[in-house]
């Protein structure tokens, strides 16, 4: 008929879809083949690394960490002149015959730098047998003395020294310093009004006019008048204002703004009782537009003290 449909080609139809399979397969082999190679190869990478590191630490161990080329035989330290090197060595944990490619070098600094009278370390290993050990220490300019409980909890006189940024430094324990870092500790100022228990060891101070106090210290030293007088205390027990005392007797007070210029008018007092033969018993420096002034009684001058050694540190080093 005119409109009867024509035989399909079945064998067409057979060999396309046969085709399809075979392509469909194809393409899921080589997905298996890419899977098992990309497995292959993370296993061979893996089994590679750990291998590599067993083998660089068994390496690392037996070949430098164990080996005695590298044995420590001397340990160089560096200091200014008021803690041991003995000390400095205990801190530091390290001893002779340890490996010196072992030893911690970030470790050693930070244990160092704990300690509340080392300001500084610097640690560095110098192969095949050298550790250098550079110390600065923390420069006390004042003291604040106070009590403490003991081991039995009595109280017991104590003393805290700081350092110009008002860091708390305690004496060394056990050790007997130099008899003339000894003599420069006694003749610091002594700060009055602050707590010894307001302070911690190795932490800067919040006490705002201990901190005064200690700009004035430290302006005094660098002053024209640091050759003049002794500074022996200050005392805080009145609020805005300074009192210091020195070793000839005088009672100077202060406020605690613009300590550079009031220094300068101390200085001109002192210089004008030198022409007449005369000492400061008080002056008051804090009132701005006078100098209220009370000369000492006896009318002479107190004869001039030599001063004490000051805690000037000088670097040491010891092997």
């Amino acid at each position: 008929m005119f409109f009867s449909r024509r035989p399909k080609n079945r064998r067409s139809e057979r060999v396309l879809v046969l085709d399809v399979k075979l392509r469909s397969q194809a393409r899921r082999a080589n997905r298996w083949r890419f899977a098992v190679l990309a497995l292959t190869a993370l296993v061979t990478v893996a089994l590679g690394y750990a291998l590599g590191e067993r083998g660089w630490q068994w390496l690392r161990e037996h070949a430098f960490y164990s080996n005695q080329a590298f044995a420590l035989n001397t340990i160089e330290v560096q200091t200014d002149g008021w803690i041991s090197p003995d000390q400095v060595r205990q801190w530091a944990g390290v001893k002779l015959g340890d490996n010196l490619l072992a030893i911690d070098l970030d470790r050693i600094k930070r244990d160092l730098e704990l300690i509340p009278q080392v300001e500084q370390a610097v640690v560095e290993r110098v192969l095949p047998h050298l550790l250098r050990l550079q110390v600065t220490e923390r420069e006390p300019i004042a003291q604040v003395q106070g009590l403490q409980p003991d081991e039995r909890g009595s109280l017991v006189p104590a003393v805290l020294y700081l350092d110009a940024q008002g860091v708390a430094i305690p004496p060394l324990a056990q050790t007997q310093p130099h008899p003339l870092v000894s003599q420069a500790l006694a003749a610091l100022p002594v700060i009055r009004g602050v707590s010894s228990a307001e302070l911690r060891a190795g932490q800067p101070t919040q006490h705002p006019a201990a901190r005064t106090a200690l700009r004035l210290v430290t302006e005094l030293e660098r002053s024209p008048l640091a050759n003049l007088v002794e500074l022996r205390a200050v005392e805080l027990s009145s609020p805005g204002v300074l009192v210091a005392t020195t070793s000839q007797g005088a009672e100077v007070t202060l406020g605690t703004d613009d300590l550079e210029q009031q220094l300068r008018r101390w200085r001109l007092v002192h210089q004008a009782g030198l022409r007449l033969g005369r000492a400061i018993g008080s002056l008051d420096l804090s009132v701005s537009n006078n100098c209220p002034l009370v000369w000492l009684e006896d009318s002479a001058v107190p004869p001039p003290k030599s001063k004490p050694v000051k805690f000037l540190p000088h670097r040491k080093k010891h092997v």
